[in-house]
C-alpha cells in the first residue's frame, strides 16, 4: 500500500513580494498556493469581492524543516529588498531624469 505523504503549509504575509516567494519555491522545491477567501469575501451576485480582500500565499512542502529554511530565506530577502528600496527609488528617478534631460 502506498503511504500518503503529509503536506505541511507556510502561510506567507501578504507584504513580501511575489518574486521572492517565486524565487524561494524553486530553491526549496516547494508548492505555491493562495489561501481559501471566506465565504463573506464576494458579493455571492456580482462575483466582485465585498471587502479588500487579498489572499495570502501559501508554501506547500514535505517536511517543517523544509519550509523553516525557506521562511528565512524569504525573509532574509525582503530585509535586504526594504533596506534598499530607496537607493533602488533614487537610482531609478536619475534615470528617468538623463532620460528628459537629453530630448
Amino acid at each position: 500500500m502506498e503511504e500518503k505523504k503529509e503536506k505541511y503549509a507556510l502561510p506567507i504575509p501578504r507584504a513580501i513580494a511575489t518574486g521572492i516567494i517565486f524565487e524561494a519555491a524553486e530553491k526549496f522545491g516547494l508548492e505555491v498556493d493562495q489561501e481559501k477567501p471566506p465565504d463573506d469575501a464576494f458579493d455571492p451576485r456580482t462575483d466582485l469581492p465585498v471587502k479588500d480582500y487579498v489572499p495570502r500565499m501559501l508554501l506547500w512542502g514535505d517536511s517543517p524543516e523544509q519550509l523553516m529554511e525557506a521562511k528565512e530565506y524569504i525573509y532574509k530577502k525582503h530585509e535586504k529588498w526594504i533596506t534598499n528600496i530607496d537607493a533602488g527609488r533614487k537610482s531609478r528617478m536619475e534615470q528617468i531624469q538623463r532620460k528628459f534631460r537629453k530630448e
